[in-house]
Parts: structure tokens; C-alpha cells; sequence
């Protein structure tokens, strides 16, 4: 069993009318298939969530 925390980051990315930005898991995923989630994942050591947040969709 690991002794290191789970790294992750998220965001609530909105625009300005509002509207918040959504996208969908892949159905292949174990955790939660198929379903609609905030942009987000681990983060790789070393990285900050800031850089991890930038890479989202790239």
C-alpha cells in the first residue's frame, strides 16, 4: 500500500455568462464510467497544480 498522499487538482472553469465547463469520463474508466466531472487528475511528481491545470485538454 502506498505511503504517499494521492496528488490531484480540479477546477471550476466558468464563463462569463455563467456557464461552467463540464466533460464527460470515458466509459472505459473504472472509477465512475461515463460520467460528468470537473477538468482535473493526478498530478505527476513534482508537478504543481497550477502546471497540472494547464495541461487540461492538451
Amino acid at each position: 500500500m502506498p505511503t504517499e498522499p494521492l496528488r490531484c487538482a480540479g477546477a471550476l472553469i466558468v464563463d462569463d455568462d455563467g456557464r461552467l465547463l463540464l466533460q464527460r469520463r470515458s466509459p472505459e474508466r473504472s472509477l465512475f464510467p461515463n460520467a460528468w466531472d470537473i477538468g482535473g487528475g493526478h498530478l505527476e511528481p513534482g508537478e504543481t497544480a497550477v502546471a497540472a491545470l494547464r495541461s487540461i485538454g492538451r
